[in-house]
């Protein structure tokens, strides 16, 4: 057993406790925690300056895009990104499974303990087998010309069976609404029936310009390639409607992706239809995309169940959920700590359903961080992680 004591420790199932004892199993099991000294003097109490907390879910992450940093100029906005991304993605030399290897153990390090990986091969399963990280990947699909709908959708399959097969849990889903035909659409959410689905999601301004009005820059970029978007322009529904609300069932658990561009009456479109929608924001790949992030705000307003990500490498210069956190409080500082880490704990344990993480309840096994360098229970530039228990 071991003894923890730190200025404050946040479980996320209860209130935070100043000056409070946690005490967990050698192998990182939570006991219980409190504010009573330990009546036993058998075992040395581990004493530490900062935020004791659970580990970080880290909801969106693209491993296979680790060998991409610094390839995309930032601010260039997100059309010229995703026209950028097919073309840059095969220059690099460098070992690609070796790269997520030290990416996987930096996240490891940055306190990371479960990730929803966006993967559009199966590269990355020796990775993830080997991995002290909980890992589900979806299986993402993309695609626009309805008579490859049907080969798409098998392809996909066969990668989600490769991935179970491997003893990783998968599910098939589409990239974004702007990026799959209806066929491709309506065949991905036949088959993944209940199962965890994810989407990109109103990331830019021309999303919904190109649903609602047939134009914008993201009409712009695909109209060029010659793609078939006779289904999307000018379609009269926003992006939400057109991709999700009309195929799915308001019992369906989703992850929304980005939503930076999210309007209120996006939002109570969706929420009104949805059951259990979860809105993840990857600020630092906003930022570093669009110079931009969503309206937390408004998602406070609405009571949204926020997740946080990490997005890639490709457009950020770290996969560190502790410094998505530090953007978004130095942005919005009225955000408290607290509710920061259950947007980068709890609520990504509870989508995913992983049971043990994200709190320390008694009995959960949900890592434990500590968080150093802070101004009581504010973040601040220099704050950084320290594993104390995976």
């Amino acid at each position: 057993m071991r003894i923890l004591q730190a200025s404050y420790i946040i479980p996320l199932n209860a209130a935070p406790i100043a000056k409070g004892y946690l005490y967990i199993e050698d192998d990182g099991t939570i006991i219980h925690m409190g504010q009573e000294a330990p009546i036993t003097d058998q075992f040395e109490v581990e004493v530490f300056e900062g935020i004791l907390c659970p580990g970080f879910v880290n909801t969106h992450c693209h491993l296979e895009l680790s060998h991409m940093k610094g390839m995309i100029p930032e601010d260039s906005g997100l059309p010229s990104f995703i026209d950028q991304i097919p073309k840059q993605r095969q220059k690099s030399t460098d070992d690609l499974v070796a790269v997520m290897k030290r990416v996987d153990c930096e996240m490891h390090e940055a306190g990371i303990v479960a990730v929803g990986d966006i993967s559009n091969s199966d590269v990355s399963i020796p990775v993830k087998s080997e991995s002290t990280i909980r890992y589900h990947s979806f299986v993402e699909l993309f695609g626009l010309n309805k008579s490859e709908a049907s080969q798409l959708q098998e392809e996909g399959e066969k990668k989600v069976k490769k991935f179970e097969t491997a003893d990783l849990s998968a599910s098939l889903v589409p990239h974004a609404p702007y990026s799959v035909s209806p066929s491709l659409l309506g065949g991905i959410y036949n088959h993944s029936k209940g199962s965890l689905l994810s989407i990109h999601h109103q990331e830019t301004r021309s999303e919904n310009e190109l649903f609602m009005k047939g134009k914008g820059d993201l009409a712009d970029v695909l109209l060029k390639k010659e793609l078939d978007l006779s289904a999307h322009l000018n379609c009269g529904k926003n992006s939400s409607d057109f991709s999700l609300i009309s195929y799915l069932p308001a019992h369906q658990k989703i992850l929304l992706v980005h939503n930076t561009y999210s309007t209120a009456k996006d939002i109570d479109r969706v929420m009104k239809h949805f059951e259990a929608a979860y809105w993840c924001t990857c600020p630092k790949a906003n930022w570093y995309i669009e110079r931009r992030l969503p309206d937390y705000h408004l998602w406070r307003e609405k009571g949204l169940k926020i997740t946080l990500g990490t997005d890639s490498l490709a457009s950020n210069d770290t996969l560190s959920i502790l410094d998505e956190m530090k953007l978004i409080q130095k942005q919005y500082p009225n955000i408290p700590t607290d509710e920061l880490l259950s947007w980068a704990c709890k609520n990504g344990a509870d989508f995913f359903d992983y049971k043990t993480l994200g709190s320390f309840k008694a009995g959960n096994k949900p890592g434990v961080i500590l968080i150093e360098k802070v101004d009581g229970l504010q973040l601040t530039p220099e704050s950084k992680v320290r594993v104390l228990a995976h």
